[in-house]
């Protein structure tokens, strides 16, 4: 697969950016996920980034998650994806 060249044009650079990588609550610091904050027992609402769209899915982003910082993933009653530390 190969990955679309960086912009080289500041204009265009400076929209490049990802909203999942902007400061704040959502940035978990893997580009194509967010995750929320840690709730008391430790547990995050994670999903894909539909702007970029990194991952095919909340569930693949849910599992790349899990494979970064261990623990695992799950849905809630809900429908909602979870991850659980390790």
């Amino acid at each position: 697969m190969k990955f679309p060249e960086k912009p080289t044009t500041p204009e265009v650079a400076s929209n490049a950016d990802c909203a999942c990588q902007e400061p704040g609550v959502f940035n978990c610091g893997i580009k194509g996920i967010l995750a929320g904050e840690p709730q008391d027992n430790g547990c995050r609402y994670v999903e894909r980034c539909d702007t970029c769209e990194r991952f095919e899915s909340a569930e693949a982003a849910c599992e790349e998650f899990a494979r970064l910082k261990g623990g695992r993933c799950r849905y809630d009653p809900d429908g909602i994806i979870v991850w659980f530390p390790a």
